[in-house]
């Protein structure tokens, strides 16, 4: 009867133990009658009542009858009818029949039983049943080959003063079934779910009820799935194995976990256990009055990519972890990075990294958040297969905490890339505080034959979903020779210099506070209202303003061979908006000073490419007689552009006869560059720039 118990109900145990010894008491003493009246020549003998019951359960439709024969008693039982309130449905059509019961000196014993129950929330049940009474307080009940949930399940129960045994032996039950069998909500009972169960399981106690278990099972082929896709397991395969002690109401023990394979998704973590199996050891104590777990040592092993061993604190009422204490290490970087971290990082600016190095970690945690961490990294390689950014050979400690002040972290970066642009070694020396980080000293970061030097940097929640951070920087002596090299640009000479006095980060948006200085082609640009969107996601956008003051045309040329032109060049930009570094909109004006006292000339391969802009083919200077000069005077340059949606506005300097300047001659001979077209698709204009005679440079 104890196979429909609910378990666990340690408390139904006993109360079922107490019923077993009082029923007992009457119907060994009856069949005690009966085998005496045995030796009066009394053949069989029928029992009937239409119902016997307690508090806890009722029968109905009872009827025994005993015959008494050479080898001993036969003993039919027939119940139409059985409820018990630790039993999830009614039980009926219970027959046992033992054909031949005997005696000894001092004992009942049933070698042979057979028990059927034909209706029962489990479907028929037939079993071996086995019993050996002594007395009320000592007996011993199995029952075996039960089929059910679409497997076999042996029990065996046995009494001893006043102490008792259970043992459980059970082979491929269905998972789904024994779900509905218990009325478990593990997995939730919507969930589709599919295995099979074995295990071998002996619990033990006394009146006082259950304690101690000990139980091995075994997991094959485990799928389940909820109905939004978001907790799911394919083929999973495992055993796990459970020892505890119970000891004045807390429960000490062990659990061990091996999950051999299978694949796991739980949203949105991802575990692939076919090429790294799961090991799992628990040992501590479970105090069910305060419903807390006390984790003295756990270990979890997936190989080769995480150990992870420590101690923790668990309030099962809101499974909150109260306190943890951890120790993790990774000697294969990378394959912890494919099998977990990954699936976790995925719509992030590091989803798609190839990774390597060895990192050793403590970790404390507190109400289920991080308080405390610890690191130890060892040429650890960070690299974006995009090409986005790279580090490389990483190495050094990391220290945090949320309260208090820590050791200073120190890290020191070999070498990596931002987009094409590479830089050598760099030094961090940085603080952790309560809820960021603060730099020690300035980072030098040597790049392009220069340097950009970051003197300041502060930052709030670094860990958490919403990182800010607030620096500045300035930038010296950047080559742009190596910049146009690091893109396969033409060649480019001079240096650009220029500072960054504020650029904060959060809500994955980058603002520039201030304006943006660079000192480049004899003259200054400055970038102002400098907004980016996720700068480093799959789709960045950025907004600007620029204006440009005192460039000097002949450097800009001469860096890409555009055709030779002297003179100053000023200009804006506003409402500079780029989709993924695209433009998508703007309004810009280019043209010369005012006051220039620079030189105004112009090569003709440089007339020729700048009537290309602005009426989508060449001059032809070389077709006529003026293409024997190869420079000329000029007044004023001057082109304006404006882009909105699909279509760009040109203009320059008014025509009185229709059209603009591009370029405005002066001199003798003298050339002027008039364009038509007012309104042009912005895709032909890019082909013009394209088509445009610069060497070495493809326009993209």
């Amino acid at each position: 009867m104890n196979s429909f118990c609910r378990f666990p109900k340690p408390a139904f145990f006993k109360g079922c133990l107490k019923q077993f010894k009082s029923n007992a008491r009457m119907l060994l003493s009856v069949c005690f009658l009966l085998i005496t009246l045995s030796a009066a020549a009394v053949t069989e003998i029928t029992l009937t009542t239409d119902k016997i019951s307690s508090d806890d359960w009722s029968a109905k439709g009872i009827r025994l009858s005993m015959n008494p024969t050479a080898q001993g008693l036969e003993l039919k039982l027939n119940i139409t009818r059985f409820e018990h309130e630790s039993l999830s449905a009614v039980l009926g059509g219970i027959e046992f029949h033992c054909p031949q019961l005997q005696d000894d000196i001092d004992a009942y014993h049933c070698g042979q039983g057979r028990l059927l129950i034909a209706d029962s929330p489990y479907g028929p049940l037939r079993g071996v049943v086995r019993l050996s009474y002594y007395d009320a307080e000592n007996f011993s009940l199995s029952i075996e080959d039960l089929r059910v949930a679409e497997g076999v399940l042996s029990l065996s129960l046995e009494m001893d003063s006043g102490a008792w045994q259970l043992k459980m032996d059970a082979k491929q039950l269905a998972l789904k079934t024994v779900r509905e069998y218990l009325d478990l909500d593990i997995p939730p009972k919507d969930w589709q779910l599919t295995g099979e169960l074995s295990l071998m399981a002996e619990l033990s106690g006394s009146d006082q009820g259950l304690q101690r278990i000990d139980m091995t099972a075994d997991i094959a082929h485990l799928n389940y799935a909820d109905q939004e896709g978001l907790q799911v397991a394919e083929d999973g395969t495992g055993d796990f194995d459970v020892s505890a002690r119970q000891k004045e109401g807390v429960w000490f023990g062990t659990v061990t976990a091996n999950m051999k394979s299978g694949q796991f998704y739980s949203d949105p973590y991802y575990l692939d256990l076919n090429p790294t199996p799961l090991h799992l050891k628990l040992n501590g104590e479970w105090s069910p009055e305060k419903n807390l777990v006390l984790l003295e040592h756990a270990r979890l092993d997936l190989p080769p990519a995480l150990e992870v061993e420590g101690e923790a604190l668990i309030d099962l009422s809101g499974f909150v972890l109260k306190q943890a204490k951890l120790r993790a290490e990774t000697a294969r970087l990378d394959t912890l990075y494919e099998t977990l971290l990954q699936s976790i990082l995925i719509g992030t600016m590091v989803d798609e990294l190839t990774v390597s190095g060895e990192v050793q970690a403590e970790i404390e945690l507190t109400d289920g958040k991080l308080d405390q961490l610890q690191a130890i990294l060892k040429s650890v390689s960070l690299d974006d297969k995009r090409g986005l950014f790279a580090m490389h050979g990483l190495s050094g400690s990391l220290s945090w905490s949320n309260h208090g002040e820590v050791e200073a972290s120190q890290i020191e970066i070999h070498r990596g890339h931002i987009y094409q642009i590479p830089y050598a070694s760099i030094s961090v020396h940085a603080q952790a505080q309560e809820s960021g980080v603060v730099l020690l000293k300035p980072i030098d970061i040597p790049l392009l034959g220069g340097y950009i030097h970051i003197a300041q940097f502060e930052s709030q929640n670094l860990l958490a979903a919403a990182p800010v951070w607030e620096t500045s920087a300035k930038v010296d002596n950047l080559s742009l020779q190596e910049l146009a090299t690091a893109f396969e640009w033409p060649v480019m000479s001079g240096e650009l210099n220029g500072e960054l006095p504020s650029m904060r980060y959060q809500d994955q948006t980058l603002n520039l506070d201030g304006a943006l200085l660079i000192d480049i082609f004899g003259g200054r640009i400055r970038v102002d209202q400098l907004v980016v969107k996720q700068p480093l996601g799959r789709v960045p956008e950025m907004f600007a303003a620029a204006e440009l003051n005192n460039l000097d045309l002949e450097q800009i040329t001469q860096t890409f061979s555009f055709g030779h032109i002297e003179g100053g060049l000023d200009g804006w930009v506003r409402g500079l908006h780029l989709l993924n570094w695209e433009p998508v909109a703007f309004d810009a004006l280019f043209h010369s000073p005012e006051d220039d006292d620079l030189p105004h000339r112009i090569s003709q391969r440089a007339v020729d490419n700048l009537t290309s802009i602005g009426n989508g083919m060449g001059s032809g200077l070389q077709n006529t007689f003026l293409g024997i000069f190869k420079e000329f005077r000029y007044n004023r340059i001057q082109l304006s552009a404006k882009l909105e949606g699909a279509l760009a506005e040109l203009d320059g300097i008014d025509h009185p006869d229709g059209g603009y300047y591009l370029v405005k001659g002066a001199g003798l001979p003298r050339i002027d560059v008039i364009a038509r077209n007012r309104r042009v698709a912005w895709k032909s204009l890019v082909e013009r720039l394209k088509n445009i005679r610069v060497e070495g440079m493809e326009v993209r």
